[in-house]
């Protein structure tokens, strides 16, 4: 199968500028993000679903995401890394441009405002930062 990576970025794009304008993630945006994502879209659509996706700000003007996992959290910085084993293999192995379903569901999810907002003192941004480090 030969897989028309211009036309399906066009469609992406495409989604997320009308998720933007609509401000609401109704059955039938839901049902492209699976058409256009497979099973990592219902992941995304899980995670707003169960509200699982958090903002942590440090500060005024600095912030991390956090996609709560069954297992563990998982940290996402802006729509570049997500520390997550797909992120790894998808983008940094294999090249591929597409995000991770955690990062699909920042994505979505800031753009629809569903998240929760919390705020981080500086000993805990230093306890992540940390352990990002390490991990």
């Amino acid at each position: 199968m030969i897989v028309d990576f211009g036309t399906r970025n066009k469609k992406i794009k495409a989604l997320f500028k009308i998720i933007k304008e609509e401000k609401i993630f109704s059955e039938s945006l839901e049902n492209e993000v699976i058409s256009l994502f497979g099973d990592r879209g219902e992941k995304a659509i899980k995670i707003l679903k169960n509200k699982r996706l958090v903002k942590l700000k440090i500060k005024s003007n600095l912030c991390f995401w956090i996609v709560k996992g069954k297992n563990s959290d998982y940290v996402i910085i802006d729509t570049l890394y997500c520390d997550c084993r797909d992120f790894y293999m998808r983008i940094i192995n294999r090249n591929n441009d597409e995000p991770c379903y955690h990062l699909l569901a920042k994505i979505i999810g800031e753009k629809l405002n569903l998240y929760q907002e919390q705020e981080m003192g500086e000993i805990e941004y230093n306890s992540l930062i940390y352990d990002l480090y390490y991990k």
